[in-house]
């Protein structure tokens, strides 16, 4: 369960674009978490046409994206780290962004310096109580404290409002109808509430028999049926990035080598760890709620420095609930971290000094100042795990790039043309697996190579036999042979015999079913009881509440043409059977409906006319990120 939630996840990280170009914006200005480290010319990690990607930007958003896992992941990322490819996603999203740019650029988008100017006054932390810019040298400052320049920071800026432009310009070009707004909101107001009995065409199989010429008679008939797409096979070696992570050895002498090349990265500026208790007051809370927030701040401060335990007062009196049941921990923070007036009291004082009450956004604030660290390198000891970690995961991916290479070298020299050959090269490398594809069409995605319309087309384009690679795939990188062709056309009736002897016993099956399901249905119609007929029918009823259009109706899965018939139906009909093609055939009975009125459509379509507008420039997006891959 956990892994199929990362998955999902990483979907959403590699394909949601504006989540990702503005990671940098996020992890400086909420979690404070990892600036860019500026100076100095490095060297290029990516190509993209005449342009590069430095070492260090790579770098930078392999930790971008590590802190956003950890953040998602919490306690579990130790648990899941060396399950997921940083470095090839980093790449992958680094490229992305570089070919968003270039189309922006190519339909002539510009941002201008005042859409910079106010998209920095737009972000709190460069503006002061009355909204005015907090002036340069605050403004230097905040950026120094994440190891950027105005320069640096503002160029981000520049690009990401550059693509902002870009999907607006997309989004303001679609075109969605009415019609599809109202199967849109239908779909997601509207509910039904049904019992469901299926009855699967397997188990009418054993009724099925076939005399000699019923398939060859079959094949006939429907050989258009059977006429296959060219297909290929192919088989590959992957160098697998995160094998060889685990195997990649690393001596101190590396680590601290790497640490020293990188102190700026594990720069941490003064800190100050603090408790506090929150007295809250909310947005837009009269004058009389403010100075009775105000006085019980002031009572509970006078307890707190007559001597009673502050972990106690923090348990009665705050209002804080992630911090209630710690002691009003707030554990270690940097400047620009927390609100002004809150960060301007303890900076200002020492450990074991007690300050407030302070009044924030949030709040009256009694603090307890417990530790200070100066601004200091973090000794390498101390961010031991983290230098391995990126240290790792950068020489993993060009260590996957050499080794690839000489696999390609081998494999071009040695032309190895049976399985048995290329599993002898896999088998001389730990981090090396071999893999043969299912047959799949020019228009498929390969299982296992991640979706790269070009790679397809390549191998198309090549001779049953031919080999290329090194190639890059999510998982590392390939060196591959085309291994077999299959042509285009109508097989043979004795090479497809086995398929349409198959087939034919499931549509006899599927018939059967059909016949038993009438029956049933009728039954069901005429009063019986459901749950009878179910058993007798060797199948059970699946009891559906709260069924939404193109949602799965329990264990039975997504049925959009039982979805047609229910949402049409009275409470109390039994619709149905439906067929399920490959599967069998369903009937429904309608316990309860809940249908949008017409006037409440109309009062939503332009707002879900915007979100489809989104969603369907996101999809426009991806094709052209592949349109550009190519």
């Amino acid at each position: 369960m956990a892994l199929k939630w990362l998955r999902d996840n990483l979907r959403h990280l590699k394909f949601v674009l504006w989540g990702v170009v503005i990671v940098f914006v996020l992890l400086v200005f909420v979690d404070w978490g990892s600036g860019r480290p500026g100076g100095g010319r490095v060297e290029a990690a990516v190509k993209i046409g005449n342009r590069e990607i430095g070492e260090q930007d790579f770098v930078n958003q392999v930790r971008n994206l590590q802190e956003i896992y950890q953040r998602q992941l919490g306690d579990n990322w130790d648990q899941f780290k060396d399950q997921i490819n940083l470095g090839e996603q980093a790449v992958q999203q680094l490229i992305e962004r570089e070919l968003m740019l270039d189309e922006a650029k190519d339909v002539g988008l510009v941002v201008s310096e005042a859409e910079v100017r106010k998209q920095i006054l737009s972000l709190p932390v460069f503006t002061d109580e009355s909204g005015q810019f907090v002036g340069q040298e605050s403004y230097k400052r905040v950026l120094r404290a994440n190891r950027t320049s105005p320069r640096e920071f503002e160029a981000e800026l520049r690009e990401n409002l550059l693509l902002d432009k870009l999907r607006t310009l997309m989004v303001e070009g679609m075109w969605v109808s009415d019609l599809e707004v109202d199967q849109k909101i239908r779909q997601e107001k509207e509910q039904a509430s049904v019992k469901a009995v299926q009855l699967r065409y397997e188990r009418f199989l054993s009724e099925v028999s076939l005399d000699d010429g019923a398939a060859r008679e079959y094949f006939d008939s429907h050989s258009e049926d059977f006429r296959r797409e060219e297909e290929r096979v192919i088989r590959y070696l992957v160098v697998d990035t995160n094998k060889l992570r685990r195997l990649l050895e690393v001596q101190d002498a590396d680590l601290e080598s790497y640490y020293n090349e990188h102190t700026n990265d594990f720069r941490e500026g003064e800190q100050i760890q603090a408790s506090h208790i929150l007295i809250r007051l909310g947005q837009g809370a009269s004058s009389d709620d403010a100075a009775t927030a105000e006085l019980k701040a002031k009572r509970v401060g006078e307890l707190a420095r007559g001597g009673a335990d502050f972990l106690e007062l923090v348990k009665v009196h705050s209002d804080d609930p992630g911090t209630k049941d710690n002691g009003g921990d707030l554990g270690w923070f940097g400047r620009d971290r927390m609100p002004k007036e809150f960060e301007d009291a303890v900076f200002g004082a020492k450990p074991g000094d007690l300050v407030g009450p302070v009044k924030s956004q949030f709040g009256y604030h009694i603090i307890k100042v417990v530790g200070y660290r100066p601004d200091r390198i973090r000794p390498l000891d101390e961010v031991i795990d983290d230098v391995r970690f990126n240290y790792l995961e950068a020489h993993a991916a060009s260590e996957a790039e050499v080794r690839a290479g000489a696999l390609a070298k081998q494999v071009v020299g040695e032309r190895p043309d049976t399985d048995e050959a290329w599993q002898i090269l896999a088998d001389a490398d730990e981090a090396v697996v071999l893999n043969e594809s299912p047959p799949f069409g020019i228009d498929d995605t390969i299982p296992g190579t991640g979706s790269d319309p070009a790679f397809a087309e390549k191998i198309f384009e090549s001779d049953e036999g031919a080999v290329g690679g090194p190639r890059l795939i999510p998982r590392g990188w390939i060196v591959w042979q085309l291994k077999e062709v299959r042509p285009e056309g109508v097989p043979a009736f004795e090479i497809a015999r086995a398929e349409v002897e198959q087939q034919l016993r499931k549509d006899r099956a599927m018939a059967l079913a059909h016949e038993s399901a009438l029956v049933l249905a009728e039954a069901w119609r005429g009063g019986g009881d459901v749950a009878v007929l179910a058993q007798e029918n060797n199948t059970t009823v699946v009891d559906v509440q709260g069924h939404r259009r193109g949602a799965a109706f329990g264990a039975l899965g997504v049925i959009p043409s039982l979805d047609s018939e229910v949402f049409v139906a009275d409470i109390g009909d039994v619709v149905g059977p439906v067929t399920l093609p490959g599967r069998g055939v369903v009937m429904a009975g309608v316990e309860q409906l809940t249908l949008v009125d017409p006037s409440e459509i109309e009062g939503d379509r332009e707002n879900k006319r915007r979100q489809l507008m989104s969603e369907r420039a996101d999809r426009l997006i991806s094709s052209m990120i592949n349109e550009r891959r190519r």
